[in-house]
């Protein structure tokens, strides 16, 4: 008669943690329970248990299921041609459950094939589902619509951003919309922006960035060990020039010019088929009093000549944030243009870690607020009951867009350089504040920014210009007897 193999299941603690051990003995299962006893009794660690077991030929107990995944299925027949599936499957809580399925009434199944089909069908279901789970089957669509909504809960990304991101997903899901993330690597995305590039694409930079984080997001849940965009090309963007600075005589003439120029102010040429088509107006062409009187530019002109700020933060001024006693005026939100919304002023406290949404004061300067006197008894308020201090012809806010092209259409007609924009209003107000030896940080503070290193590295078009005082010190430290006043 053939003997059979006998266990036992033992259970002792250490360090207060519940173990578990096979012992498996085919003769003398309490010699092993014995010889169990004095590690037990001592406490040991759990490499001694480990080394003790090893010794004596002790199996210890089988590891767990990956999490996610199930052991053998098993069929068990019922009845003819109804059958029983059934395994263990280690859920994402780490708890391993049975999970089971029979054979769909009113089909035939002789071996119980149907019944496992079914089973793993609700096994593939059951690890793919539960808290929007992103795993290397999921497709680079299903990533970019869970990315987009970690931008919007967790990253709390303003809607211009976020629109900036939707004109890139749209390139990004042409190209690799129902490709799996195990299907994604290094190459793969390379070969992408590659080819983006070559067909002209216009945001390669933007491309890889939003890559670059859906991956990011991707690897947070174990898809990858590491994020495969990170070793791509990096794509050096072209640095612009940026807005020329203006010099006092500059600004003094276009605020005169603004009010008083006889110069014809002709529509801005017009993009056709690729090509700049001169404007031909049926009307007569106003001049530029007329043009900036009629659109009312020459107030927000001044304005930017007093107070540095950005357009969006000009437009936003409010009545209500106005001091007309001492002339001081908060600077408390900004005007964006939101996709199927229109414009809307945003706070800077419902987006108080953007480094642009800096609450500061301003102190204008008295042509600034002889200006706003003139101005204030003509403004109305708007249905939520403030009072943009610029406002449409409407009496609603002013859009930023329209007013950029005004303005370009102005420098236009005055011939100035095409580089002249609002940020050149901002600059000369820090040339002027750092000439007047004023600190780096109160000029930061009074264009808004978080760091006055940006002021002069960013601002400060002086900075590179040739200095004859730094030329004097250095005649007169080498030969003081030719001191040089």
């Amino acid at each position: 008669m053939k003997r059979r193999n006998r266990s036992c299941r033992t259970y002792f603690d250490t360090h207060s943690e519940r173990r578990h051990v096979n012992l498996f003995c085919p003769r003398r299962i309490g010699v092993v329970q014995h010889r169990l006893a004095p590690v037990i009794a001592q406490h040991g660690s759990n490499n001694e248990i480990r080394a003790c077991l090893d010794r004596w030929g002790v199996l210890m107990a089988r590891p767990p299921l990956p999490i996610g995944t199930w052991g053998k299925i098993t069929r068990k027949q019922i009845k003819p041609n109804y059958w029983y599936a059934y395994c263990k499957v280690r859920d994402h809580d780490g708890v391993t459950r049975r999970a089971y399925r029979w054979t769909p009434e009113g089909t035939a199944d002789r071996t119980g094939a149907v019944a496992e089909r079914r089973l793993l069908e609700h096994l593939r279901d059951r690890a793919h589902s539960g808290s929007d789970e992103i795993n290397r089957e999921t497709t680079v669509e299903a990533l970019w619509i869970a990315y987009r909504k970690y931008l919007v809960e967790v990253k709390k990304r303003t809607d211009n951003t976020l629109a900036r991101y939707d004109r890139v997903a749209v390139a990004i899901l042409n190209a690799l919309r129902l490709v799996r993330l195990r299907e994604c690597s290094t190459q793969r995305f390379e070969r992408f922006i590659t080819e983006y590039k070559q067909r002209g694409g216009t945001d390669a930079k933007g491309v890889r960035i939003v890559l670059t984080g859906m991956c990011a997001l991707a690897t947070r849940y174990d898809v990858w060990t590491h994020n495969p965009m990170r070793e791509t090309e990096p794509i050096k963007s072209k640095k612009g020039k940026g807005a020329i600075a203006l010099e006092p005589e500059q600004v003094r003439q276009l605020l005169l010019d603004l009010r008083t120029s006889q110069v014809p102010c002709p529509p801005l040429p017009k993009m056709k088929n690729g090509v700049l088509v001169p404007p031909d107006p049926k009307y007569r062409v106003p001049t530029v009093a007329e043009f900036c009187k009629r659109g009312d530019l020459a107030d927000p002109f001044t304005m930017f000549s007093t107070t540095g700020g950005r357009i969006s933060e000009l437009l936003a001024f409010l009545l209500e944030d106005y001091d007309q006693e001492t002339g001081i005026i908060d600077v408390t939100g900004h005007v964006v243009r939101v996709r199927g919304v229109g414009l809307i002023r945003v706070s800077n406290e419902d987006d108080p870690d953007n480094p642009k949404n800096l609450r500061r004061s301003i102190q204008l300067a008295p042509y600034g607020m002889a200006m706003l006197d003139l101005r204030i008894p003509t403004l109305r308020p708007m249905k939520d009951g403030t009072t943009p201090l610029f406002q449409s012809a409407a009496g609603t806010l002013r859009d930023p867009t329209n007013f950029n092209d005004q303005m370009r259409r102005v420098r236009a007609a005055l011939g100035l350089p095409d580089r002249m924009s609002g940020h050149s209003f901002r600059k000369f107000v820090v040339d002027v504040g750092l000439d007047a030896k004023l600190s780096a940080a109160l000029v930061a503070d009074l264009v808004g920014h978080v760091n006055p290193t940006q002021t002069l590295n960013t601002y400060a078009s002086r900075r590179r210009r040739p200095n004859g005082a730094m030329a004097a010190a250095i005649q007169n430290a080498l030969f003081p007897d030719q001191k040089v006043e």
